[in-house]
């Protein structure tokens, strides 16, 4: 075969085009991230209420809230029988919404597969990750906002209306990684926009708390909620 300068260039712009592809739609993608704070609401705190916490895994975010505040006991909706562990002693439920394949079989990120991933940013049925678990502290990576009664109320009904339910009450998908936590079958589709971070977000701002309102990193939902006294 002789070698053929011209095809060579069109071949080499070609494959150049297909690995830039990636990196310019990421690029384009961080960039309207980071563009919606611009559009982060003003926020003030009630001198009292409810205090709900965020926290960042690296990667993900939960929303984590108190086992019995306003006039929500939420072991009426997460019973501790569904739980392998006892649960009686915590005070606090951290829950995170996310792709139910990539969720239920990545416990570490040492187990991240490369197609999963892919699949769960594509497209992916979701699931409802609830940990019984202590209150936050000042050590971890996590951020809080207080709110009154009635703000509280429209986070429940979001959390609520997440879950799907048969016969009134939500269904387990499958065991959680321990003893104190396991999955329920969540409503809604996980992409690259309806990201697990987006429902994090979407429940904060619901309570008044400073989100953008798209979120699609775990740093963004965090970023201008107030840090947990020391």
């Amino acid at each position: 075969m002789l070698y053929d300068p011209c095809a060579m260039r069109v071949l080499f712009r070609a494959l150049l085009t297909l690995l830039c592809l990636p990196l310019a739609a990421l690029a384009t993608y961080t960039v309207a991230a980071f563009g919606a704070l611009l559009f982060v609401p003003s926020a003030t705190e009630p001198d009292e209420g409810i205090v709900v916490y965020a926290c960042d895994n690296g990667v993900h975010s939960d929303l984590v809230v108190p086992v019995i505040a306003g006039h929500t006991d939420w072991r009426a909706t997460f019973t501790p029988d569904a739980f392998t562990g006892p649960v009686a002693l915590f005070d606090h439920i951290g829950m995170g919404w996310g792709s139910r394949d990539f969720y239920i079989n990545t416990p570490h990120w040492a187990d991240v597969e490369i197609a999963r991933a892919v699949k769960s940013v594509l497209w992916d049925e979701t699931v409802l990750h609830v940990e019984y678990r202590p209150r936050p502290g000042a050590a971890e990576k996590c951020r809080q906002w207080r709110m009154d009664a009635a703000a509280y109320g429209l986070v429940v009904g979001f959390v609520l209306d997440s879950l799907r339910l048969s016969q009134g009450r939500p269904v387990q998908a499958a065991p959680g990684y321990g003893g104190r936590d396991t999955f329920y079958v969540a409503n809604g589709r996980y992409t690259i926009i309806e990201t697990c971070n987006q429902w994090t977000a979407r429940a904060l701002r619901l309570g008044g708390a400073p989100v953008a309102p798209w979120a699609p990193y775990s740093f963004l939902v965090l970023w201008k909620l107030p840090m947990i006294p020391g």
